[in-house]
C-alpha cells in the first residue's frame, strides 16, 4: 500500500518537474530581453494582475520599458507595472494612473506620471496635477495621494493687437 502512494506521489512530482502541473506556457515572450529580475512565475503574476486592472481577458502584450518598468498593452488599454524586489522577495508596483484616475476625475489614457523619487510619483492630466506615494503593506504595494489635487491655471487668452499701420474704416448703412 505504501509502495503504490510512493509512486502516485513521484508521479506528480515528475508531471511538475517536467512542466505538466498546469503552469501557462509563455512561448511568446522572450525573457532574455525583458529585464534581469523577470521569470516565468513573475511574469504569470504580472498577467494576471494586469488583466485584473485592465478588465482584459485576452492575450496582453507585454513591453518592457526599462528599469524592471513593464508595459501591459491589451483591450485597447495598457497599464505600466514596477518589479521590485528586497532580499528576493518580489512585488510588482501597480500603475499610479489607475488611483490618479479615481481622484483627478479624467481618464487614465489623458494622465501622464513622473517619477520624483523612489517613492513619490508626480501625475499631471486634465489641468490638474497631483502627487502620491508609495506605500508598502505586507504582500503588496499601494499608491496613496500625497497632496491635494491642483487645478492648474491657464493664463486667459489675450487679444492680439491690431497691425499699428492700419486705421479702421467707418462703415456707412
Amino acid at each position: 500500500m505504501n509502495l503504490l502512494r510512493l509512486s502516485v506521489v513521484g508521479v506528480g512530482v515528475a508531471f511538475l518537474v517536467s512542466g505538466c502541473g498546469g503552469r501557462r506556457s509563455h512561448g511568446k515572450v522572450d525573457f532574455s530581453q525583458m529585464g534581469p529580475s523577470i521569470n516565468s512565475k513573475r511574469y504569470a503574476n504580472l498577467e494576471k494582475i494586469a488583466a485584473r486592472d485592465l478588465q482584459c481577458q485576452e492575450a496582453l502584450t507585454p513591453q518592457y520599458l526599462g528599469e524592471n518598468q513593464y508595459r501591459m498593452i491589451g483591450c485597447n488599454t495598457e497599464g505600466v507595472y514596477e518589479l521590485r524586489c528586497i532580499m528576493g522577495q518580489c512585488a510588482w508596483i501597480p500603475d499610479v494612473r489607475l488611483r490618479a484616475e479615481f481622484d483627478m476625475g479624467c481618464g487614465k489614457a489623458e494622465l501622464q506620471a513622473s517619477k520624483l523619487d523612489r517613492v513619490t510619483t508626480g501625475v499631471v492630466g486634465c489641468g490638474k496635477r497631483a502627487t502620491y506615494r508609495l506605500l508598502g503593506a505586507r504582500y503588496g504595494y499601494s499608491w496613496t495621494l500625497n497632496s491635494p489635487v491642483i487645478q492648474d491655471e491657464t493664463p486667459a487668452p489675450t487679444p492680439a493687437p491690431a497691425p499699428a499701420d492700419e486705421v479702421p474704416v467707418p462703415t456707412t448703412p
